[in-house]
């Protein structure tokens, strides 16, 4: 080949610019050796403006110079299969180009287009490939592969579906409200106890008879006296109710600041409230008693003469009721009511039973 580089050489032994090779028609011989050359090796004419609408690429030959490439970068490849890169801009300047084997011992820079034909493709390199199966076998392993969540994708909640969430929670808030409701109107609520009266028992009868002891005092020192502790219950609940017992203890504030117990009463029998009611009064049978065998008996008897005389102090009486409620009684929920009453003394009650309160005191050493 002649010196003159990006000049193609024929069979004929002339030699054109790439500009006549780019632009000779088909059929036109080159010189007078009747050969005829075109621009393809596959027999179809391919001129520069025919490229640059295609690729977008001007194909232009400038002092012998090779072709250049404005836009893009694009390679050629040679026979041994390896791919070099070719400059993306080349403005006349002597840059040298990365040239293609030619396939014979003489290297000659040329440009892709010189056959009239576009560069194949970059082949994906080793590392992509590795990176694209990779890829592939993550996607088709199961251990790799996302899990569904199960209540944040959108359409699931509390690992139901939607549908199933909206049948579902109505469903579930119609029940908690009419939990709601019962429990407002079923839950046990305790009742208020506060005292109203005392008396002296006067009832007849084999169950009172049972209760409460005779009115006596007898040699043994013991003086026994019936009485009847009113109570006003309010009920502040929806359903009615019943207490079944309730058990006393009560107590004698004496003169000495100290509690002197006075014996025990309870209820005859279970006690009826209706619902939402506050003037339900019951009675509880007590025998108030006095003991010579107790320390105090001395003080506690001295009390009671001086609040049963004329024109006397109140008695103070200290009581403990516990309140047995089967509705609430089988949680171990049993309340207890302490209160502290003053009342008159009943003499003329007292009295009428045969009690003459002048005795107590004479009691002692008896």
């Amino acid at each position: 080949m002649n010196g003159q580089q990006g000049w193609s050489s024929y069979n004929d032994g002339h030699v054109v610019s790439p500009r006549e090779y780019l632009h000779t028609p088909v059929d036109s011989p080159v010189s007078g050796g009747g050969q005829f050359f075109s621009a393809r090796e596959d027999g179809f004419e391919r001129s520069a403006e025919s490229v640059n609408g295609q690729r977008g690429y001007t194909l232009e030959a400038y002092n012998g110079q090779q072709h250049s490439s404005y836009n893009q970068q694009h390679s050629s490849y040679n026979h041994d299969g390896y791919d070099q890169e070719r400059s993306s801009y080349a403005d006349n300047d002597n840059y040298n180009q990365h040239s293609s084997y030619a396939g014979n011992d003489n290297y000659n820079q040329r440009s892709s287009y010189n056959q009239g034909f576009y560069a194949n493709q970059h082949p994906d390199s080793g590392a992509t490939m590795l990176n694209k199966s990779t890829s592939s076998l993550e996607k088709q392993s199961p251990a790799k592969r996302q899990k569904r969540r199960c209540c944040g994708n959108g359409r699931y909640c509390w690992c139901f579906s939607k549908r199933c969430c909206l049948i579902f929670i109505p469903i579930l808030l119609v029940i908690l409200a009419g939990v709601g409701v019962t429990l407002y109107y079923v839950f046990p609520r305790i009742p208020v106890v506060t005292f109203e009266r005392i008396s002296v028992a006067q009832e007849q009868g084999s169950s009172v008879e049972q209760l409460l002891g005779s009115a006596s005092i007898n040699r043994q020192g013991v003086v026994t006296v019936p009485l009847v502790i009113h109570l006003n219950v309010t009920n502040p609940n929806f359903i009615p109710w019943t207490i079944h017992n309730v058990t006393v203890d009560g107590f004698l504030a004496n003169s000495t600041q100290d509690d002197f117990p006075v014996g025990e009463g309870g209820l005859l029998e279970p006690f009826k409230m209706p619902k939402k009611t506050n003037t339900n009064d019951m009675p509880i049978y007590f025998n108030f008693r006095l003991s010579t065998d107790n320390d105090n008996y001395l003080s506690a008897a001295q009390t009671v003469q001086k609040s049963c005389s004329a024109g006397g102090p109140n008695l103070q009486f200290k009581y403990k009721a516990k309140i047995i409620l089967k509705a609430i009684s089988w949680l171990g929920i049993k309340p207890v009511i302490s209160d502290t009453i003053s009342f008159a003394c009943p003499v003329s009650e007292i009295e009428s039973l045969g009690i003459n309160i002048s005795d107590l005191t004479g009691l002692v050493g008896v």
